[in-house]
């Protein structure tokens, strides 16, 4: 027998209530991008969320367990992080943050100026394929808040 879990989406009231007034709801296109992202890689990737550095969630896909505003909190600050030590080290802006558990990889990657996505992968996931699709994924999320929140 084979049980399939399918996480929830959820989507913040922040990104709703400013999407909806102003954009015409960009969390359905960030969804959308995270749904793609989760199909392209299969089983490897168990669980996304898109987040602004501020550590607020703007959506996220994700199993029950998890919450949502924790992990958006936790990947913000990990982000801030590694900015800083890029930084002080003067090696650059971080492109990726992966870090290796005894059960798992979860991987934060900036996407956009202002946003980042967290991503939970299993042990044996095939690594290069996750993070070539998390970058485009990053990317096409970054756009869609660029839309959003540029004062045009």
């Amino acid at each position: 027998m084979v049980a399939l879990i399918i996480p929830q989406i959820r989507i913040s009231d922040r990104l709703l209530r400013k999407g909806a007034a102003l954009y015409g709801f960009p969390a359905r296109k960030i969804t959308a991008i995270i749904d793609q992202f989760m199909t392209n890689t299969g089983t490897d990737v168990t669980g996304v969320a898109a987040a602004g550095l501020d550590g607020i969630a703007l959506a996220s896909r994700m199993s029950s367990e998890v919450s949502n505003e924790r992990l958006a909190a936790v990947a913000a600050t990990i982000m801030g992080v590694t900015r800083r030590v890029g930084n002080e080290l003067r090696i650059g802006f971080t492109e990726e943050v992966i870090i290796k558990a005894n059960k798992g990889l979860f991987m934060v990657l900036p996407a956009g100026d202002q946003s980042l996505l967290a991503i939970n992968l299993r042990q044996d996931a095939n690594l290069g394929l996750v993070r070539l699709e998390a970058r485009d994924a990053a990317r096409l999320i970054g756009q869609v808040l660029t839309t959003v929140y540029s004062p045009n």
